[in-house]
């Protein structure tokens, strides 16, 4: 990744519009979302100039005259959204599984969190807990789990047994240290690449496509563990019997090294290619196991010292 460079802060209106495009060409480059590109300004300017101001300056700073200090952050996040309008709008989140609760499959989000929160359950949906913590708020921010189903109906809580919660509440964190652990894996094609077929996943089981649920589990954790293999620098199979055998990779990542997974876990998202045209029969059983199989091995991987320590040796392709 490049250093930002420009010649000087602007003075006049097509200087900050010139700047702006600049920045917001370069973050586009890096592969920053819309969304996240107002919070990668300030570091743009910093790189530029030097510059240095408050992360979040009052928003009516923008109607000033000039661009200095935390004039200039300001009138950026309003051409932010001037410029891109509803597409700021963002669940940051380090994204979304299905999840049963009664007799219906839910999307649930696993939210970005910042610093400690304790997270709780408790059957009424108003109380979502508190979302800032510090100054006039001592201790820690909080939330409700429950909140992050989408669309969870207060009747159907009030109506969940006890049990069910529990088991929710277990399932909430094993998915949402799943995904926070996959959103911190190098940026590489096959990582990447396994990052999308899960959410693939994820929208096919909600939307009934269960067989194509199936196939996306799969590929999901198949790019997960070559992409972990390419990392440690190891050959594999990319066609013939062994092309799509979850077994075969996860043996290489054991022998190779050292790293341990269950193969329970990988039978429950093995299937055929031929599960993608229907000539194999899925079910949406099968589909919410297969994308469960694949947070239970994130979560796997999360917890070996020996795919940390094989991670560790990752080094950037330099630009």
């Amino acid at each position: 990744m490049s250093t930002f460079t420009w010649p000087s802060l602007p003075k006049t209106v097509g200087e900050f519009e010139a700047l702006m495009h600049a920045i917001d060409e370069a973050l586009a480059a890096e592969g920053v979302k819309p969304f996240q590109r107002p919070f990668h300004t300030a570091p743009k300017l910093w790189e530029a100039f030097k510059w240095e101001g408050a992360a979040f300056p009052d928003k009516r700073l923008a109607d000033l005259s000039g661009y200095d200090g935390d004039v200039l952050l300001a009138k950026a996040y309003r051409w932010y959204e001037q410029t891109y309008g509803d597409k700021l709008k963002s669940d940051f989140a380090y994204g979304f599984a299905p999840a049963r609760l009664g007799n219906a499959l839910w999307r649930v989000r696993a939210s970005v969190t910042y610093g400690t929160v304790r997270l709780f359950v408790d059957r009424n949906l108003q109380n979502r807990g508190r979302t800032f913590a510090g100054g006039h708020n001592p201790g820690p921010a909080t939330y409700n789990l429950l909140c992050a189903v989408e669309g969870l109906p207060q009747g159907l809580v009030d109506r969940l047994p006890e049990a069910a919660l529990h088991e929710h509440a277990e399932f909430h964190l094993l998915m949402h240290e799943s995904l926070q652990w996959r959103h911190s894996l190098p940026d590489t094609e096959l990582l990447g690449m396994a990052h999308h077929d899960y959410d693939e996943c994820t929208s096919a089981v909600l939307g009934g496509r269960y067989g194509q649920a199936r196939w996306a589990a799969e590929q999901a954790i198949e790019k997960t563990l070559k992409g972990l293999l390419t990392i440690g620098k190891t050959d594999f199979a990319k066609g013939g019997k062994n092309g799509h055998n979850l077994e075969y990779a996860a043996q290489l990542l054991k022998d190779k090294h050292g790293v341990v997974l269950s193969s329970a876990v990988l039978a429950l998202a093995e299937c055929s290619p031929a599960v993608r045209y229907g000539e194999v029969a899925s079910t949406e059983a099968q589909a919410l196991a297969a994308n469960h199989a694949v947070l239970g091995v994130l979560d796997e991987l999360r917890r070996s010292s020996s795919a940390a320590a094989l991670i560790a040796t990752y080094k950037a392709p330099s630009k």
